[in-house]
């Protein structure tokens, strides 16, 4: 019997910022499996009492980048949580949009809908073809579409055979062709004679056997993978959605690395909200798919603060082996040091505040010539004579317009009756990219009035005040609303949101509404593993409201860290 969720991913994510879709299954009588929502729109196709559809889909922009096609109980909690893991480290995803789980779907549409409109949105899909993946009537739908697309231009199709053969599927034999003829399936012939078509068009083009590798399903995983980076590699070198003047970093930082024979050992600094990270991500997924070897930590400070350095370290071993299973307790630099040995590696500390968390990361190892490490951090002190150093400063205006346009109208440059509102605005964030990506979202759709009340209030902050800019979107927010932001920045960052939600639900908050309020402002993010992130300014932002530096901790609406240990003891 299917299980009708997949359960939170025990691992961090390189971003996380990579999303997924993911429809429930059925059981196999057909009855909804209890975690389901109450009600979801049912297809209004005739199948509509077969399972709905396994399937992922990663998100670039308002669009998708990989759509995965599978069978679930053939291969959800094996090869597809292999390969779906992979995509999300080499970075296959756009930090900015959700698609969540079934409760994600949009309602008004049918499921079916739904998905065949997720296909065509996509650049790439990948359906993995089990014994019993004709058996399904949404697999078929799914396979049909797909190549409609592929025949049309739209997107590269790349076809896996999980323990199924060429001949088996073309010529139905086999446990798949049992399981496609078989009449309990009930599906109709006209269906069966399309999928069968499209089965056999999806054959021509370049298979992915498993059998061919050896039954290794890491090394398929790992060809596939390297085949896709390799073939859309135009799309992962582009900028990222709503980014604006990366490139000319990019080259600036690339130029450090001026010689092949060396370990790069490069650290990107600058205010925080400046575009660090971003900026990092993008250098990290331009040489991806040169290094066999690679390690992507991301909010390196907070995690350490929340988990430990022990966690941090198992994550970064984990990553360098893509061994998953790795154990905290044999983590340490040594460790790491004998699993970087004169190999050549890429390796990304993001938000780095503590020389000793660097020495603890990479301290001591002996990486091959040509190795990338690359730091992102506040402080210049950290910095070490052998490091090479690049300090990103605040966007120029016409970049700054550009980017605040993107946010605020979807457009390039804003409409005539907001482009002298538009330019003092952006004019008051002193070319801060954070700021000009909250402010614009808050403006969206809003009234001219808003616009005009929103500059006043801009002018009034000092110029190096950041969270006072931000604090316009956090005060537009509904009080439980800014309770669940408060909540977040406090307690929450790096928590499934699945948790989060049983308190709010016990307080009656509204919670959907809420995060998705939230999101639409750009003041949080809900990862591909469902766990809730915020930028670090919002969340000391968050975090100065909750406990004001004035006021004595047991006062403050929230504590955190030593502060609620201190006042717990003093009970």
């Amino acid at each position: 019997m299917e299980d009708g969720k997949r359960e939170p991913d025990a691992e961090a994510s390189s971003s996380t910022n990579l999303k997924r879709r993911r429809t429930s299954d059925e059981h196999e009588s057909g009855s909804p499996h209890p975690d389901a929502p109450e009600k979801i729109n049912e297809p209004s196709e005739p199948e509509a009492n077969s399972e709905p559809p396994a399937s992922y889909a990663d998100v670039i922009g308002n669009s998708y980048y990989v759509f995965l096609s599978f069978r679930g109980p053939d291969t959800r909690k094996g090869f597809v949580d292999h390969l779906y893991h992979e995509l999300a480290r080499v970075g296959l995803h756009h930090p900015n949009f959700v698609f969540r789980d079934d409760e994600s779907l949009p309602f008004g549409k049918p499921i079916a809908e739904n998905i065949l409109s997720a296909i065509k949105r996509s650049k790439v899909s990948i359906p993995v073809i089990s014994k019993n993946y004709a058996a399904s009537k949404w697999c078929l739908h799914e396979i049909i579409q797909i190549m409609k697309c592929v025949e049309s231009g739209q997107q590269k199709v790349y076809p896996v055979l999980y323990k199924v053969t060429t001949g088996d599927v073309k010529d139905m034999q086999g446990e798949f062709g049992e399981a496609f003829h078989n009449p309990d399936n009930r599906i109709d012939e006209k269906l069966k004679r399309e999928g069968r078509v499209a089965l056999r068009k999806a054959l021509r083009r370049r298979v992915f056997e498993l059998k061919n590798f050896a039954g290794y399903q890491g090394k398929l995983v790992k060809a596939l993978v390297k085949e896709i980076m390799h073939e859309q590699q135009h799309d992962f070198l582009s900028s990222p959605v709503g980014l604006v003047g990366i490139d000319d970093h990019v080259a600036k930082v690339m130029k450090l690395a001026n010689a092949p024979s060396e370990t790069h050992i490069i650290v990107i600094y600058g205010i925080g909200g400046i575009g660090k990270t971003t900026l990092a991500m993008a250098i990290y997924k331009k040489l991806s798919n040169k290094f066999e070897c690679s390690s992507f930590l991301k909010d390196i400070r907070e995690t350490i603060k929340n988990k430990g350095m022990k966690h941090v370290q198992s994550l970064h071993i984990s990553n360098l082996t893509k061994d998953s299973d790795h154990s905290e307790d044999v983590s340490d630099i040594k460790k790491i040091q004998i699993t970087c040995d004169k190999k050549k590696v890429l390796i990304f500390l993001d938000d780095v505040d503590r020389r000793d968390h660097i020495d603890n990361l990479i301290g001591g190892c002996k990486f091959e010539s040509g190795s990338w490490i690359i730091i992102t951090c506040r402080d210049q002190a950290l910095l070490k004579s052998e490091y090479k150093e690049y300090k990103l400063e605040e966007m120029n205006p016409i970049n700054s317009l550009l980017l605040f346009s993107r946010y605020a109208f979807e457009e390039e440059t804003p409409p005539p009756e907001l482009e002298a509102l538009s330019s003092d605005i952006v004019a008051t964030t002193g070319g801060l990219p954070l700021a000009l990506v909250i402010i614009g979202s808050f403006l969206k759709g809003k009234s001219q009035s808003i616009w005009t009340e929103t500059r006043e209030k801009l002018r009034k902050v000092p110029p190096t005040d950041v969270q006072q800019k931000l604090r316009i979107s956090y005060d537009s927010l509904e009080y439980e609303e800014q309770q669940m932001f408060l909540d977040i920045s406090c307690f929450f960052i790096g928590i499934n949101k699945r948790f989060a939600a049983y308190l709010w639900k016990d307080l009656q908050y509204y919670v959907d509404s809420g995060l998705e309020r939230m999101i639409e402002l750009s003041l949080i993010k809900i990862d591909d593993n469902d766990e809730l992130r915020m930028h670090d300014q919002l969340r000391d932002l968050g975090r100065a409201i909750a406990c004001p530096a004035n006021k004595k901790a047991w006062k403050c609406s929230r504590l955190w860290d030593e502060k609620a240990i201190i006042v717990q003891r003093s009970k």
